[in-house]
């Protein structure tokens, strides 16, 4: 199938997840596919093509720790036209895509290919076997009147929309001129009927193991890089920067008794692989770029300090990049390593596309689930554990995976950034959601506008007395950064705290 462009729609992406499911399950978006609930493969979709995704269910509460807005029927029990009608009224967009909770193979190019459609039309929706397919259509906010007139009138057939505005049928012939005739019969699929459910998990399951069709992860997520991303750089190199890190680390360690530093190795090498992904697909030298991954941090504890004396860590990174490569045949590409190293946050340095891409690859490996993992093992290395303050300390991982796809340089970052920063939120709203289950504390995830940013923050909506308690916010101007802060006070027993953090610097490259 020919492409059709690779930037984010202007639309919204509105997931209905209604229905009574009499005929499988009310539950079936949450039913596995290949190891996954189907909603979230139908979220992941959204999630990569829109800026802003919605969904529509009468009990959200299923559905929390996808991490995504919700929003209810004006009135249950309308059936999908309703759902499209409080989907499309609360969409900032005026065009919305409106799918099903149960179609886990939608398919982003033929979504694309269908948005290129819709011009002037107020509907745009497909027709491959001469009836439409109206959860997998494009809906202007033009239709609202019309839909609202026929709910008043208790007429609830989406059908019926079709007669009163201006619709675009995509037929048989549409798809075949797009190249897609292959891919449109399995993107178009809900799962209805237990039949339905048991054939698409068994094939699906079969397509995997012969190494085709199933759940792929999308273009932008494959990494070509092998099982051992490191495996293309010379042994006795890949040696010679890991011992160095080691033994600067653990001189710092034993100097300090600081077990929290013992992780950089670990961490280099995830920067370095993921450097030369964003590489591969930037055209940017990937040898480069996967040795400058490697070595950015080298010069944190040079010769087993921390920030000691007036040489930033960069500086020492750059310095101990030319021993270290010096003689090997990765000599000639010591300039060019140095100067990212240099770039990454030294003033005055000139900007390259090497240190862009390391600059990048370093903010990655704190999102979705490896930095979810990174922060925990960070949290336990400090030994502070699952509890009230370090749920509180969760809001400094969602504002950063908030504005994570605003603070990196590069357009496959940004990207990789998006599905990230929701993998993040669905974990942490999950996590919560497990945790009032059992009694063990009831948080929410608020969303507040202090002087312009937005700070995504986890509070406690009990004291330890059982008063409620109020949240104050606000930003703070020091000396190295804005500072969120945020005050947390009961009224009934008096008891008063503060939470404090860096903001992102959030800029548009």
């Amino acid at each position: 199938m020919r492409r059709t462009g690779v930037g984010r729609l202007n639309a919204a992406y509105v997931i209905l997840a209604g229905g009574e499911g009499k005929r499988l399950s009310p539950d079936k978006p949450l039913l596995e596919i290949e190891g996954r609930p189907i909603i979230s493969s139908v979220v992941q979709v959204g999630i990569l093509l829109f800026d802003e995704v919605l969904l529509v269910s009468n009990t959200p509460e299923k559905y929390r720790f996808l991490g995504i807005p919700h929003v209810r029927d004006e009135r249950p029990g309308c059936g999908p036209l309703m759902g499209i009608y409080s989907g499309l009224s609360r969409a900032d967009h005026d065009v919305a895509f409106v799918c099903g909770a149960d179609m886990p193979f939608l398919n982003e190019q033929i979504i694309r290919a269908e948005f290129e459609e819709m011009g002037d039309f107020d509907i745009v929706v497909p027709y491959p076997q001469g009836l439409p397919e109206l959860l997998h259509a494009f809906y202007h906010r033009r239709c609202l009147p019309i839909i609202k007139d026929l709910l008043d009138s208790g007429v609830y057939k989406i059908e019926r929309v079709l007669e009163q505005v201006s619709c675009l049928r995509l037929e048989k012939d549409w798809f075949m001129a797009q190249g897609c005739q292959d891919e449109m019969e399995k993107a178009l699929v809900n799962i209805n009927t237990p039949g339905d459910y048991e054939y698409w998990k068994r094939n699906t399951h079969q397509e995997s193991r012969a190494g085709g069709g199933g759940l792929p992860e999308p273009t932008l997520e494959r990494s070509h890089a092998g099982p051992d991303a490191l495996g293309v750089i010379r042994d006795d190199v890949r040696e010679r920067i890991r011992r160095r890190l080691v033994e600067d680390e653990t001189a710092y360690q034993r100097k300090t008794q600081d077990a929290e530093s013992s992780s950089l190795w670990a961490h280099s090498t995830r920067v370095a692989g993921i450097a030369r992904h964003l590489a591969e697909s930037e055209g940017i030298d990937e040898t480069a770029s996967l040795l400058a991954g490697l070595l950015h941090d080298i010069g944190k504890f040079a010769g087993g300090t921390y920030h000691e004396d007036e040489t930033v860590e960069e500086q020492a990174a750059a310095e101990i990049t030319g021993r270290l490569l010096s003689g090997t045949r990765y000599e000639g590409l010591i300039p060019v390593i140095c100067e990212a190293l240099l770039s990454l946050y030294h003033e005055g340095v000139a900007d390259n596309a090497v240190g862009r891409v390391v600059y990048d690859a370093d903010r990655l490996d704190k999102l979705g689930y490896m930095g979810v993992s990174n922060f925990f093992a960070k949290s336990a290395l400090r030994r502070h554990f699952l509890d009230r303050e370090l749920m509180i300390r969760t809001s400094i991982e969602l504002t950063y995976a908030h504005h994570a796809g605003a603070t990196l340089k590069t357009s496959t970052a940004r990207e990789c950034a998006r599905l990230r920063a929701h993998r993040t939120r669905s974990f942490y709203a999950g996590l919560l959601e497990e945790m009032a289950d059992f009694g063990l504390g009831t948080f929410s995830i608020r969303e507040e506008n202090i002087e312009g940013i937005m700070v995504v923050l986890v509070v406690p909506d009990l004291c330890h007395c059982g008063g409620l308690i109020r949240v104050e916010s606000d930003i703070r101007d020091g000396v190295k950064c804005r500072s969120a802060v945020v005050q947390f006070r009961c009224p009934q027993c008096d008891q008063a705290s503060e939470f404090s953090f860096c903001l992102p610097n959030v800029k548009v490259w």
